[in-house]
């Protein structure tokens, strides 16, 4: 098991809880309006986790489907979710989804990409699954120097530039590329306990149609 499936495994029962410092509601929300999607778009969430960004799109869209590798996780997104028919949770993992090509207007990736081996290959295989003019939106941490969270919190990369983004959403063949700063930072706390905050992008890339 990889160290990252070990820890959420172990903070799935508080990770709501925990999840409110690094990432707010109103990121969510602001993330998803800019993403200026139509109430009829099928979308996928990958590394949905406990089902936090499902939940702000169940209101915009019509179907939503969400993946992760942590059955522990996911257990906790399917009581979350429960009142909503419209939503999907499936257990896999982010490099290889089990989705046909073109299959959806619009995939979200909220702070997942610095905990995946190979952030290119995901990012590739989530342009994979969206139709012809659907849209890319990965919210995620800044480049940073907090190594400490490679052991406490699982973090395979500490944050990404904004230019290494585009390049790779360019190489899966995106377009419209759009990188801003989102509403807000991500907070916490380091083993000395010092506050830390972190900023966040939100990548937004259009596949060609």
């Amino acid at each position: 098991m990889s160290l990252s499936k070990t820890y959420f495994a172990d903070v799935a029962t508080q990770w709501d809880d925990l999840r409110s410092g690094f990432f707010t509601e109103e990121m969510r929300d602001a993330a998803i309006k800019k993403a200026g999607l139509s109430a009829a778009a099928v979308v996928a969430d990958i590394g949905t986790g406990t089902g936090f960004m499902l939940q702000g799109l169940v209101p915009h869209t019509a179907q939503q489907v969400g993946f992760d590798e942590s059955a522990d996780m996911l257990f906790i997104a399917r009581q979350n979710l429960a009142a909503y028919p419209t939503v999907e949770l499936h257990e896999a993992e982010g490099q290889q989804l089990p989705a046909a090509d073109n299959s959806f207007d619009a995939v979200f990736a909220n702070m997942y990409l610095h905990h995946t081996p190979d952030p290119l290959n995901a990012i590739t295989e989530m342009a994979r699954i969206l139709k012809p003019g659907g849209k890319l939106i990965i919210t995620d941490l800044d480049s940073h120097d907090q190594s400490w969270m490679r052991e406490e919190m699982a973090d395979r990369w500490l944050g990404f530039e904004r230019t290494t983004i585009q390049d790779w959403y360019k190489a899966a063949g995106l377009t419209h590329i759009d990188i801003d700063c989102a509403e807000g930072t991500c907070d916490c706390a380091s083993p000395t306990a010092e506050a830390i905050s972190l900023s966040i992008f939100v990548a937004i890339g259009q596949k060609r149609t």
